[in-house]
């Protein structure tokens, strides 16, 4: 496995109507602008997942669960 998928925070799964990008800690979809990211067509759930991920492994505070 690559480093950089070491520390990857999401990934997807197949779920009814289409794919998941879900959080790997929490096992909950991410939630982009309070929308869970699920329903996705395969190509844009890979697509969010690495978004997030590299949005992640930046720091982005914006990423940080509220307590």
């Amino acid at each position: 496995m690559p480093d950089e998928r070491k520390k990857d925070r999401y990934a997807l799964r197949a779920d009814g109507p289409g794919w998941t990008v879900y959080e790997l800690w929490s096992g909950n979809p991410a939630a982009v602008a309070g929308v869970p990211q699920t329903g996705l067509s395969e190509d844009d759930a890979r697509h969010m997942a690495a978004l997030l991920n590299a949005q992640s492994r930046r720091g982005d505070s914006s990423m940080r669960r509220r307590p």
